[in-house]
């Protein structure tokens, strides 16, 4: 009987296509892999079996990820979890690192019921600094923090997230549930003075069970508007309640999105992937 383990992993997703093997696609010499590919291919040269690794979310290119979750079945019985968790983390690029290992029911499942945290980093200040390129989206201006958290406060509950995601998304629904969205701001400690002011990083944190393509991207693109002060915050909400893509804000780049935190509020047995 096959064992199903459950993995929190955790990756840079620049060079990446992101999460989902591009299966269909023809492939060439400069076409970048996908996260998923990646495991596969570490599970079969540790484990010498073939596998399917599903993930709670697909995070599209560029994205990252401090907390993904991830299942997949083994044939080979007895195997030590922390001997698999290194066996792994030794044949995987230094972009990604699994986290956390560990033997679940058969009945968990890494997408259903889950709970999602994903977080948007803007690195504001006069100068693009270097180390967080990467990872955040720079802007020159000063956010305007009031005016930015009043913008969110309209995301909180179910709505139609039509004005802010791809139209590519696929998705049966438009509607989804926010649990929680919250703007903040740290000061970046930095040897001297900048001459326009302080550098910071500011963070957008949304909270939900479920997130359209590019929903994200789409809510900080417009959020940065606001912030900025080229948007009044309580346009904010009517552009959420018009559905009309073309009414909000550009889609920010993947580079400042992270999938930061996964859990299963209805599943028991997981203690491991408990925080």
């Amino acid at each position: 009987m096959k064992t199903k383990y459950a993995i929190r992993l955790a990756y840079d997703g620049t060079d990446f296509c992101g999460w989902q093997t591009q299966r269909g696609v023809g492939r060439n010499a400069n076409a970048l892999p996908a996260i998923e590919e990646t495991l596969v291919a570490a599970i079969r040269d540790l484990c010498g079996e073939e596998v399917t690794v599903t993930g709670s979310g697909r995070t599209d290119a560029g994205v990252h990820a401090s907390g993904q979750v991830a299942h997949f079945r083994l044939e080979r019985p007895g195997f030590p979890v922390e001997n698999l968790r290194q066996g792994l983390n030794f044949r995987l690029p230094d972009c990604i690192r699994i986290l956390q290992l560990g033997a679940v029911p058969d009945a968990f499942h890494a997408r259903h019921t889950a709970a999602k945290q994903y977080s948007y980093y803007f690195q504001v200040g006069p100068v693009n600094l270097p180390h967080l390129q990467r990872y955040t989206m720079w802007c020159r201006r000063p956010f305007d923090g009031e005016a930015m958290a009043a913008a969110v406060r309209s995301l909180v509950g179910e709505h139609d997230f039509s004005a802010f995601a791809s139209a590519r998304s696929g998705a049966v629904s438009p509607v989804r549930e926010i649990r929680e969205a919250a703007v903040s701001s740290e000061p970046l400690v930095w040897p001297g003075r900048f001459p326009e002011g302080r550098q910071a990083v500011w963070r957008l944190r949304l909270v939900g069970s479920g997130f359209l393509k590019q929903m994200v991207r789409g809510i900080a693109g417009t959020l940065k508007l606001v912030g900025e002060g080229r948007l009044p915050a309580e346009n904010f909400a009517a552009i959420l309640a018009s559905g009309d893509r073309q009414s909000a804000g550009p889609t920010a780049p993947a580079s400042g999105l992270w999938l930061e935190r996964v859990w299963y509020p209805e599943q028991e047995g997981i203690a491991f992937l408990e925080e």
